[in-house]
C-alpha cells in the first residue's frame, strides 16, 4: 500500500497498481476552460481508498502559493452534486512544506471539523511539481454520521479541489468531478516464503506446547513417585 508521505516511491512501487488518468481543474465545470493539467491516481487496496494528485505550476515554491491546497469532497452514495465529506491538504507555508491534514463535514455550504478524523493526507513540492497523496477507509470509517461511507460495489463522485486561500468554500478556485468505482477486496494468496514462514512457525510453537506439556506431565509424575517412596 502506499505510504502517504508526497513523495512516489519508486523502488516500492507502491503506486505501480494505480489506475492513472489525467483530467484538468476548471474555474467552472459546466465551460472547460484554461484547466489545470492534473495527475489522478486511484488504487484500492485493504480497507482504504488511496487518491494521489500532481501538478506543475510556474514559481510554485513563491509565498504567491504558501496557502495552497487540495481537497477531495466526496458525495454521498446515489449522488452526484451532495458533497458532504471534506478530505483536505492545507499549507501554511509551502517553501517549507509545513502542511496539516484536515477532515471535515460539510453541512449545507458550511465546513464543520470532524470531531474523529479519518483517513490522511500529505504533501510535497520538489521544484514546480507537488504532489498530494491521499487515504480514506472503506467500510471502516469510525464516524459514518460526519463521514461518507464508502461500500463496495458502489460508485461515488470524488470531486478534485483547488485554492490557494485557506478558506472553505470560498478558497476554492478551480475543481472537476471524477467518478469512482469501489471494489470488493481480491483475495491474494500468501508468496511461497510466507507459507514457510507460517509453516515454520507453527512446527516451532506446536513443538514448544509439545514439550511444555510433557515436562508438566514428568513433574506430576515425579511428585507421585516422591509421595509413594514417602509412604
Amino acid at each position: 500500500a502506499p505510504v502517504i508521505d508526497g513523495i512516489i516511491d519508486g523502488t516500492t512501487g507502491e503506486w505501480d497498481q494505480a489506475e492513472k488518468q489525467n483530467i484538468n481543474l476548471y474555474l467552472n465545470i459546466t465551460v472547460p476552460e484554461k484547466g489545470l493539467a492534473i495527475d489522478l491516481w486511484v488504487i484500492q487496496e485493504g480497507l482504504n481508498l488511496y487518491i494521489l494528485v500532481r501538478f506543475d505550476l510556474e514559481n510554485h515554491g513563491t509565498s504567491e502559493y504558501d496557502n495552497e491546497f487540495i481537497g477531495i469532497l466526496i458525495a454521498d452514495e446515489g449522488s452526484n452534486s451532495d458533497f458532504t465529506d471534506a478530505k483536505i491538504v492545507q499549507y501554511s507555508n509551502i517553501s517549507e512544506n509545513t502542511f496539516q491534514y484536515l477532515d471535515y463535514h460539510i453541512n449545507d455550504t458550511e465546513y464543520e471539523k470532524d470531531i474523529i478524523s479519518n483517513g490522511a493526507g500529505a504533501a510535497n513540492l520538489e521544484e514546480n511539481q507537488i504532489t498530494y497523496e491521499f487515504s480514506m477507509p472503506v467500510k471502516d470509517t469510525e464516524d459514518q454520521l460526519q463521514d461518507v461511507y464508502l461500500n463496495y460495489n458502489r460508485n461515488y463522485d470524488f470531486k478534485i479541489v483547488f485554492g490557494n486561500t485557506a478558506l472553505y468554500p470560498d478558497g476554492i478556485k478551480i475543481s472537476n468531478i471524477a467518478s469512482i468505482e469501489l471494489q470488493y477486496p481480491i483475495f491474494t494468496p500468501p508468496s511461497l516464503d510466507e507459507l514457510i514462514m507460517l509453516i515454520s512457525t507453527i512446527v516451532i510453537f506446536s513443538t514448544i506446547s509439545a514439550l511444555y506439556i510433557f515436562y508438566i506431565y514428568r513433574i506430576t509424575q515425579l511428585k507421585k513417585e516422591i509421595r509413594r517412596i514417602r509412604s
